[in-house]
C-alpha cells in the first residue's frame, strides 16, 4: 500500500496500469484493508471506468466501507458487463442482500474471494 501511495504522490503512477491499481483494491478489501486501499480502487476506476472487472472491485471496498449504493452501482456495471454466469449470479445475490441491509460479506466469503 505504501509504495504505490509513494508512486502515486510523486507522479510515477504512470507505470502502474489499472489492473495493478485494481489487484491492490481488491486483496485489500479482503484483507479487511478496504479504507486503506480506497485511494487505489479510485484510481483504478478513473483509468478505466466502463471496466466491470475493475469497477467490481471498488465495489467490494465501498461495500466494506459502508457505502452501500455506491458498493450497489459498482456491482451492476459488472453484471450488466460479464458473461460469465456463476460470476453475474454472485454479483447479483450481493446486490439483493445489500439492498436489504444485510452484509454479504463474512469472514468466510471474504476468504474465499482471496
Amino acid at each position: 500500500i505504501q509504495a504505490y501511495r509513494q508512486a502515486d504522490a510523486i507522479g510515477l503512477e504512470a507505470g502502474i496500469s489499472a489492473y495493478d491499481w485494481k489487484w491492490l483494491c481488491w486483496g485489500g478489501s479482503t484483507y479487511n484493508q478496504a479504507k486503506a486501499v480506497m485511494f487505489a480502487c479510485e484510481k483504478a476506476v478513473s483509468l478505466a471506468p466502463d471496466d466491470g472487472n475493475i469497477t467490481h472491485s471498488r465495489g467490494l471496498a465501498r461495500a466494506l466501507t459502508g457505502d452501500t449504493q455506491g458498493a450497489i452501482a459498482d456491482f451492476k456495471v459488472y453484471a450488466n458487463s460479464t458473461f460469465n454466469e456463476e460470476n453475474k449470479a454472485r454479483r447479483q445475490a450481493w446486490i439483493a442482500a445489500l439492498e436489504r441491509g444485510e452484509n454479504p460479506f463474512t469472514p468466510e466469503v471474504l476468504e474465499s474471494l482471496r
